[in-house]
């Protein structure tokens, strides 16, 4: 419970750095909630493109929200350390330090459980080699486009710094181009892909 309410309570600290008003900036659980409905969609949508293409290989939807609703449940433990951090060093020393304090933080939390609870979501969260985590992953960035536009809309942030946030997470996306069907029609359908530079 303390995590849970840890989640609902800190703010996402890209957005603080950003200049975004306290009041207006979600929690760790607003963005886990935006992201596992994304992800729930886009599951949907994948799989009814794979099976008009007939891709046989479809995605567990279950698995790929259950790993977007705990991506972000290390943090309320390590209080979401802002990623712009990795732009500090050209070294890889600040990516692998963030590494091992999430990895620290899951374990932290796994100790306080069930054994069985807890080597269930070690297993959840601890797998990145799925593609039920990439799409989870593909909705992570989405959905810090979709805030990131809300906010240049509200005039929190400027046009520049949106584009900024966008730059980034296409940049992030381009490796899951080719596996996921409905992405790149979903970027071209919402404006993401047109926006960029303007």
């Amino acid at each position: 419970m303390k995590n849970i309410e840890l989640m609902k309570s800190l703010l996402r600290t890209g957005w603080i750095r950003a200049g975004v008003p306290k009041c207006d900036i979600e929690s760790l659980a607003d963005h886990s909630w935006a992201v596992s409905i994304l992800t729930y969609f886009f599951c949907f949508e994948e799989n009814i493109l794979r099976k008009n293409q007939a891709i046989k290989t479809l995605i567990n939807t279950e698995k790929a929200v259950l790993h977007a609703l705990f991506h972000d449940f290390p943090e309320s433990e390590y209080m979401d350390i802002d990623k712009s951090l990795y732009n500090l060093s050209a070294s890889n020393e600040i990516s692998e330090f963030l590494q091992n304090i999430e990895e620290g933080a899951l374990k932290r939390i796994v100790d306080q459980l069930n054994p069985e609870i807890g080597a269930s979501l070690l297993e959840l969260i601890g797998n990145q080699n799925s593609a039920e985590f990439r799409i989870a992953r593909v909705a992570d960035h989405i959905d810090v486009m979709n805030q990131s536009s809300l906010y240049s809309k509200k005039h929190w942030i400027t046009h520049e710094q949106a584009n900024s946030f966008h730059s980034y997470a296409l940049k992030e996306l381009e490796r899951y181009m080719s596996e996921f069907v409905f992405l790149k029609p979903y970027l071209e359908r919402e404006g993401f892909l047109a926006n960029i530079g303007k």
